[in-house]
């Protein structure tokens, strides 16, 4: 046992000298990421995430940065909003941001070709939040950079955004803020993916996805109280596409105007 831990830690010190030398980090900093944050990256995938890191001039030992691959084995290097923030204060033209969650019975008009925002509200009956706004100022540029995110698009319903809803949707909109007005590129916010079994899928196909189990459920439901002559050839298309995998929402769609369901 004590010979396989002392050869371990001789391949883990071979790979971070290698490592080194493509980098600027230390043999010891590359060691400890390989064997914490780096653990499913190959030597190759971890060089290029720490010499991304170094360029965009964020720390991954402040979790500023951090890398998985997408469901065709590409890298990806993602950042939060604390990451996307210190690179755009860092940016000469910064000139300050403001953001704010906006919640239901909220007073909010967004003016986004303008860069103009109005928002007021009654801290006692605010009611749920709905999204969040960022505004950028950048020193020379007239217009700020507004952006607008809705609740809907983003929230995944678990951990943060079950308990702190506002603080989550608030975070998204700084991180498109800043991304959009330093034209921060290369770099991707972690809020518009969702890690699965370590691969990084787009929130977008996550939720295309939810939609479309959700309407083959409904599908099943109703084709238990259908009575048209073509029931059992429509069951057999259904289970047809489901095991091939090709349940797509335009299929879904045409069952459901068959058996004049609403989805």
């Amino acid at each position: 046992m004590e010979t396989e831990k002392k050869e371990k830690g001789e391949m883990l010190v071979m790979t971070a000298e290698k490592i080194a030398q493509m980098t600027d980090y230390k043999p010891q900093e590359i060691a400890v990421l390989k064997n914490t944050i780096g653990k499913t990256l190959s030597d190759t995938e971890l060089a290029y995430f720490l010499s991304f890191s170094r360029s965009v001039d964020l720390n991954p030992f402040l979790h500023e940065t951090w890398a998985y691959r997408d469901s065709k084995g590409n890298l990806i290097v993602f950042a939060g909003k604390d990451g996307f923030l210190k690179k755009a204060q860092n940016h000469p033209r910064f000139d300050g941001i403001t953001s704010a969650a906006v919640c239901a019975n909220d007073t909010c008009t967004i003016d986004i070709p303008n860069g103009k925002v109005t928002h007021t509200f009654n801290v006692k009956d605010r009611g749920e939040v709905i999204g969040a706004y960022a505004k950028v100022i950048m020193k020379g540029i007239d217009v700020p950079t507004l952006v607008w995110i809705d609740r809907k698009e983003y929230d995944k319903k678990w951990n943060a955004w079950s308990s702190n809803p506002s603080a989550m949707c608030e975070k998204v909109a700084i991180t498109q803020a800043c991304k959009k007005a330093c034209g921060i590129s290369g770099l991707q916010s972690e809020y518009d993916f969702e890690i699965k079994g370590n691969v990084a899928i787009p929130i977008q196909d996550v939720k295309a996805e939810s939609e479309t189990e959700a309407n083959k459920k409904k599908i099943i439901e109703a084709l238990a109280t259908y009575e048209g002559e073509d029931k059992e050839e429509i069951k057999a298309m259904c289970i047809e596409k489901s095991q091939a995998n090709e349940f797509t929402p335009e299929f879904a769609q045409s069952i459901a105007n068959q058996i004049s369901l609403e989805l």
